[in-house]
């Protein structure tokens, strides 16, 4: 099934949810607050199953944190359209002097991000590289690798995502 924006598109309607509901503060508490006001539920988002129970309960955690940090007519275009738990590489080239710096520099030059699942297995999400570079231009040395939980959200038309280390730690 898929997630979709809430169906209740009136501000009227959704806020009349939320007192319904107990939350006349407006404020989310819960995945099953989303569901019973917002009308989806953020555990069917695509690459949920794929998530250990750590990383989904982050995943909820964060989107009532994120959802309550926006307006309400934000929340009622809203809904998460995929999580993955991702490990995402920086390369960098080997140090080059920079004549106007006056010191060794290194130059970012590819970034690839890998999905790693709950199972052990991964899979290649994204990877670029700049123009005319390759793998060998890498310095190993100087490469850097960082895990986090990738969300994307759909909200009113467009799309955005998010690095996600704690509830309340994303950006």
């Amino acid at each position: 099934m898929r997630r979709k924006p809430t169906n209740r598109t009136s501000y009227k309607e959704v806020c009349a949810l939320y007192e319904k509901f107990g939350r006349s503060d407006y404020r989310l508490r819960s995945a099953e607050d989303i569901l019973n006001i917002h009308g989806f539920d953020i555990r069917e988002t695509d690459g949920y199953e794929d998530l250990t129970q750590e990383q989904k309960e982050l995943f909820e955690s964060y989107c009532v944190t994120h959802m309550n940090s926006l307006g309400m007519n934000t929340k009622i275009t809203m809904w998460p359209k995929s999580v993955h738990y991702v490990k995402e590489y920086d390369y960098y080239s080997a140090p080059e002097w920079d004549e106007d710096e006056q010191r060794n520099i290194r130059w970012e030059i590819g970034r690839e991000w890998i999905i790693l699942k709950a199972n052990r297995r991964t899979k290649k999400f994204k990877k670029y590289m700049d123009e005319g570079k390759t793998m060998a231009d890498v310095d190993a040395v100087s490469t850097q690798e960082k895990e986090y939980l990738r969300v994307d959200w759909k909200y009113q038309g467009r799309a955005e995502w998010f690095h996600v280390m704690a509830p309340d730690k994303y950006y």
